[in-house]
């Protein structure tokens, strides 16, 4: 049986962490000014798809393995700063006359990015930061969902996944529209390099917060 309170409380706390700025939110901004709608919808799952996985973790008590087995969780950790480090390269140093991802005409298919390297991309973005399982493991924790019924725990990710999906769109439909559009192909080089080195900072960071921990444990 699914306890309500439980699942309201959860979403309350879920609904105010949702628009923190992150890897996520600025994949999802990348994307929506330079990509098509399917290649957007397609990122969008996958970083829902990997918050499954997350969620589904924290249920199973993986934030107990990695407490029990710090390298691994040192190893997840450098593995994703380093994808973010490397998907920071790719964006500053494209070379100007060069768009890495274009957005086609309506209908039209898009050269550059496929589907499922989209999906790829929304995915692995959301599972850079180990960390992240035991971020939602708290939240399970605070609002009650880890000593609930199973069902409470599928029904928290499902809340979960909907407000991650619901946010990202929103974000993408403002921004994929015209005056965004054409903004950043009037600053497409300024932009693309901003992000990245926003990429660059986040994959830095991480990797460092990853060396202290493995240092003082």
């Amino acid at each position: 049986m699914i306890d309500t309170g439980v699942l309201v409380a959860f979403f309350l706390l879920w609904i105010v962490i949702v628009p923190t700025p992150g890897a996520n939110v600025l994949l999802i901004i990348h994307l929506a000014l330079t990509s098509s709608a399917r290649v957007i919808a397609a990122a969008v799952a996958g970083n829902v798809a990997a918050f499954v996985l997350l969620g589904s973790a924290a249920l199973l008590g993986w934030s107990t393995l990695l407490a029990a087995f710090p390298w691994l969780k040192t190893t997840l950790q450098i593995v994703g700063a380093a994808y973010l480090v490397y998907f920071a390269l790719r964006l500053v140093l494209t070379p100007a006359n060069q768009q890495p991802v274009n957005a086609p005409p309506e209908g039209a298919a898009d050269a550059t990015l496929t589907t499922a390297r989209s999906f790829g991309l929304g995915f692995l973005t959301a599972l850079s930061n180990a960390q992240a399982i035991v971020f939602i493991t708290s939240i399970f924790a605070v609002s009650g969902v880890l000593t609930a019924s199973w069902l409470t725990g599928a029904a928290a990710i499902a809340v979960m996944s909907a407000c991650n999906s619901l946010y990202y769109l929103l974000v993408a439909a403002v921004l994929s529209r015209g005056p965004a559009r054409r903004f950043y192909e009037k600053h497409q080089v300024t932009l693309r390099r901003t992000i990245g080195a926003i990429f660059g900072v986040l994959g830095v960071r991480l990797f460092a917060r990853a060396v202290a921990e493995a240092a003082e444990s």
